[in-house]
């Protein structure tokens, strides 16, 4: 297993460290399928995790438009979030816009991946 610098990537700094450590407890499911299971942070799929009083806000890109694991996704967000002590609402968000880049994995997964696959990875 790799290590990752556990303040994560520098613009997770802002986000609830207590939501924030609820979505690093959840892997984002195609990262399993490489061999190298990627919590949502460091995966680079959170845009946002915030509170508005016991209300957690989850704003999520994807890696792609036509993920299939969105409800499976957004179903562990509302688990892991949602049992949290002093939340007790959870809205997610998807911004549909925002572009996933390969470059937005935390520096230690990313190594981990490369590690596992060799390959480049490219961009088209």
């Amino acid at each position: 297993m790799f290590e990752l610098d556990p303040a994560g990537p520098p613009e997770t700094s802002a986000f609830d460290p207590e939501i924030a450590g609820a979505l690093r407890r959840i892997v984002d499911p195609c990262s399993i399928a490489t061999g190298v299971p990627i919590n949502l942070i460091d995966m680079g799929l959170v845009l946002d995790a915030s509170r508005d009083g016991r209300t957690a806000r989850i704003k999520l890109q994807l890696t792609s438009n036509l993920c299939m694991q969105l409800g499976n996704i957004e179903a562990k967000i509302y688990e892991e979030v949602g049992a949290l002590t002093e939340i007790d609402d959870v809205a997610v968000a998807v911004d549909y816009e925002a572009e996933w880049l390969p470059s937005m994995v935390a520096r230690g997964a990313d190594a981990a991946l490369r590690e596992r696959r060799p390959f480049p990875l490219t961009v088209l």
